[in-house]
């Protein structure tokens, strides 16, 4: 019979440790499923010389339950997939953060020069540049040097976050490498590790079924097809990949089931084994599925 403080073998109880330590570490690696009857666990501590009163034993029995949760968030915590995650948290508000700025930016110069049809980067360079349009002509208003300064000051804000946004990114790609190379190789690096983020972690995500990696990330479409009886969705975050996005609408759902599946299978391989996975074949596996759905639709 197998207890958090040892093992008990006929009359006999063989103590894993006389520290909370190596109670843990014998908690952690052990359960009681061969318990067979009600046991007092408390005599058969203090009949072997763990604890002198049923006080002690307490004692020692909350301090060791306390060092196995500790040593559980140590391990959650320690892998690189946690820095992963915040990376990827952390991109997302860059990028949003990037184009709020850019967004103000554009209105904020268009009281100067509103006929300029720049993408928010090239106008970025241009304040960054120029300044005012000076010799362009504009109904706009007028701008002096300090009206100037104080929107390139805006500029270089959102210049540096650009720079952290392409900081960051490599950051991932260097990370997915690491944790999960197969899921970088099939969805790519940026997301691959938003499916992580999403799942809470590499193993999180290798245990989960292919369905449920299919649709992750499209909650709110999957509650109204549970509610209301609309049609399922056929993908989720998985929609990003290129070969989904640039497919037929009428093929997303069957390339998406395949690719996620291939997914599950990358997720399992890194987490478990870290052997390299061949996908040279995905195109191909994507073009069969497209001929199919396009002979199907002919007849």
């Amino acid at each position: 019979m197998r207890t958090w403080f040892g093992r008990l073998e006929e009359k006999n109880v063989i103590l894993a440790g006389n520290s909370v330590n190596e109670l843990a570490k014998w908690a952690e690696s052990s359960d009681s499923k061969e318990l067979t009857r009600m046991a007092d666990l408390q005599s058969l501590a203090m009949k072997s010389g763990l604890c002198p009163s049923p006080e002690e034993y307490r004692r020692l029995l909350h301090e060791t339950a306390m060092q196995v949760a500790r040593d559980h968030i140590s391990m959650s915590l320690a892998g690189k997939d946690a820095y992963l995650m915040q990376a990827v948290k952390s991109l997302d508000d860059l990028n949003e953060a990037y184009n709020i700025l850019t967004s103000r930016m554009g209105e904020w110069y268009g009281i100067h020069y509103p006929e300029q049809r720049l993408r928010p980067n090239e106008l970025l360079d241009f304040i960054l540049q120029h300044g005012s349009r000076e010799t362009i002509p504009s109904i706009g208003a007028a701008m002096d040097r300090d009206d100037v300064a104080a929107i390139q000051g805006l500029g270089l804000a959102a210049k540096a976050l650009f720079y952290q946004r392409k900081a960051l990114e490599g950051y991932i790609n260097s990370a997915m490498e690491e944790v999960a190379p197969n899921l970088s190789n099939l969805l790519g690096p940026l997301l691959g590790a938003r499916l992580i983020a999403r799942a809470g972690s590499l193993e999180k995500l290798a245990k989960m079924p292919a369905s449920t990696i299919q649709v992750m990330g499209a909650g709110d479409a999957l509650f109204k097809h549970l509610r209301t009886g609309s049609p399922s969705p056929k993908h989720g975050l998985i929609f990003k990949h290129p070969l989904i996005s640039g497919s037929p609408k009428s093929a997303r759902g069957k390339i998406s089931r395949m690719i996620a599946s291939k997914a599950a299978i990358a997720a399992r391989v890194d987490h478990y084994s870290g052997d390299a996975m061949d996908f040279d074949d995905l195109n191909e596996k994507v073009a069969a599925i497209k001929a199919r759905m396009k002979e199907r639709k002919k007849t």
